[in-house]
């Protein structure tokens, strides 16, 4: 299995149980691809570089994950007709994810 680390930016305004609502989105979409969830940081709420939808902050998420790339699409597709995400990529990690 491939190492993956995905970054997602939230909606800030939204509260901590939605927040944690949609990460459990994100993993429920991961063990549908059968992935291997190892390690999910929370962020919190960042300036973003640029605005986004009028907003100029974000709730950070990042979730390292191992598994294969064809799970990539569907969280391509179901991120982007999400109106709570503003923005998310998922990376190939080069390291070593056991943390």
């Amino acid at each position: 299995m491939k190492e993956y680390e995905m970054a997602v930016i939230f909606d800030a305004s939204l509260e901590a149980d939605e927040i944690d609502k949609e990460i459990d989105k994100q993993i429920t979409l991961l063990k549908k691809g059968k992935c291997e969830i190892v390690k999910i940081d929370k962020w919190g709420v960042r300036p973003i570089a640029y605005p986004i939808q009028k907003q100029e902050n974000g709730f950070y998420t990042i979730i390292y994950f191992k598994g294969s790339s064809g799970v990539i699409h569907e969280l391509d597709r179901v991120n982007k007709i999400n109106d709570k995400v503003l923005r998310h990529m998922v990376v190939k990690s080069d390291s070593n994810i056991n943390l």
